[in-house]
């Protein structure tokens, strides 16, 4: 059985992930594409710019969570506060779009170890409390990420990319410090979750890698799970490359543009640990159905949005579909990973979103060069909608199955 939540750690893997996700969200929302269109990049490889940090993720999310898994947290979480604290001076060097998307995967490692691990260390003493526990710590993200636009936007307005990246830095590296500072201990004190790792060790020496990552993938319920997560980032990665570009085509200001990103993640940050818990009581894919739905509708609004009156109260909408979706959705994953193997499997399910998200940005981007924008937007919201179909007829698959039972 779980054990309580650990308190003091869910308070550093908050405080941390919300100075890490600051950093890396002022570094690409909404400068990068902007400042990738004043370096000479087309939408299309705007769109490939920006999947360059989510590739990592692809690569290396598994292998973090299986590590994790074995050796314990502490490590791989410093690991990849380091990539976190070092990328942004990198940026301040970059003079053409290719040295841009070499950063953008180097800063991609970051995130890639870091998301699936930090969920790992919370849900592993989250006992019942996992939704509820898994949308603080994102509620926590999400005060990062909403900051960074806002920030990021008058910044880069008034000193342009260099001061932004600056504010990165600063950022990443004091979520470096926090992390160095909590994990300090006398050589003889035994990392918890070093010692959990190695109850399992046995069982993963029987294993072995490969048939780990077998099963995993061959695991139904996950893959379902990974392949919805998936299309939400396939989404949400679209969206952030292609609201900047379309918001300055109605002559917005970096800095109107990134508070309008602040306002769409204002009620994920207000709402969702409510919704994590309501869905620790209520059911996960009914919280799906909704927010999905409420992201479709979003999305088609956007279309025939010319204002910025209405332009706020769309991206608003937007924001709570996503809350109620990705609150449902991680708690999901939890639920359904492969017993003895928690870091592993939401390192998979974390994998396949990166796929979503990778392939977003380049896609969206080339149909916003081909036909415009409007038509990646309604190519979004049929993807959403799908999406919350899919859910539906799963939970109705699922409440037969249990009244079979």
């Amino acid at each position: 059985m779980k054990a309580s939540i650990n308190v003091p750690m869910l308070l550093m893997v908050g405080f941390c992930g919300a100075l890490a996700i600051f950093s890396s969200t002022i570094s690409k929302s909404p400068i990068l594409p902007l400042f990738a269109a004043q370096l000479g990049a087309t939408n299309a490889q705007i769109g490939i710019i920006a999947s360059m940090s989510t590739i990592p993720g692809i690569l290396i999310s598994y292998l973090a969570g299986y590590l994790a898994d074995r050796y314990g947290y502490k490590r791989i979480l410093i690991g990849s506060l380091l990539v976190f604290a070092s990328a942004p001076f990198i940026y301040l060097l970059v003079t053409n779009p290719v040295q841009l998307g070499a950063v953008r995967f180097y800063h991609g490692f970051a995130t890639a170890a870091f998301g699936p691990v930090a969920m790992a260390a919370i849900a592993a003493f989250s006992g019942k409390n996992t939704g509820q526990n898994l949308s603080i710590y994102s509620s926590a993200t999400m005060v990062g990420r909403a900051l960074a636009p806002t920030v990021g936007g008058n910044a880069y307005g008034l000193g342009g990319p260099s001061s932004v990246y600056l504010i990165a830095a600063v950022a990443g590296s004091l979520a470096l410090l926090a992390a160095l500072w909590f994990f300090r201990k006398p050589p003889e004190e035994e990392d918890k979750s070093a010692a959990a790792a190695r109850f399992h060790k046995s069982d993963e020496d029987k294993t072995g890698f490969m048939k780990k990552l077998w099963g995993i993938l061959s695991y139904g319920p996950l893959l379902f799970v990974g392949v919805l997560s998936a299309s939400i980032y396939f989404a949400y990665g679209a969206f952030e490359m292609i609201f900047p570009l379309y918001a300055s085509e109605l002559d917005m200001s970096p800095g109107l543009i990134g508070t309008l990103l602040t306002i769409q993640l204002v009620g994920v940050i207000v709402l969702k640990p409510f919704f994590g818990r309501a869905s620790d009581k209520m059911g996960r894919l009914p919280m799906m159905v909704v927010g999905l739905l409420i992201c479709s509708l979003s999305f088609f609004s956007l279309v025939f949005t010319r204002s910025v009156l209405v332009l706020a109260p769309v991206i608003i909408l937007y924001g709570l579909g996503f809350a109620l979706t990705t609150a449902a959705s991680n708690a999901l994953a939890a639920d359904v990973a492969s017993i003895g193997a928690l870091g592993a499997s939401l390192g998979m399910m974390s994998t396949l979103m990166d796929v979503g998200q990778t392939l977003g940005p380049p896609i969206i981007g080339g149909i916003g060069d081909a036909q415009g924008f409007s038509v990646g937007l309604i190519i979004m919201g049929a993807l959403m909608f799908v999406s919350a179909i899919a859910c539906l007829v799963w939970h109705g698959k699922q409440k037969g199955a249990k009244a079979q039972a």
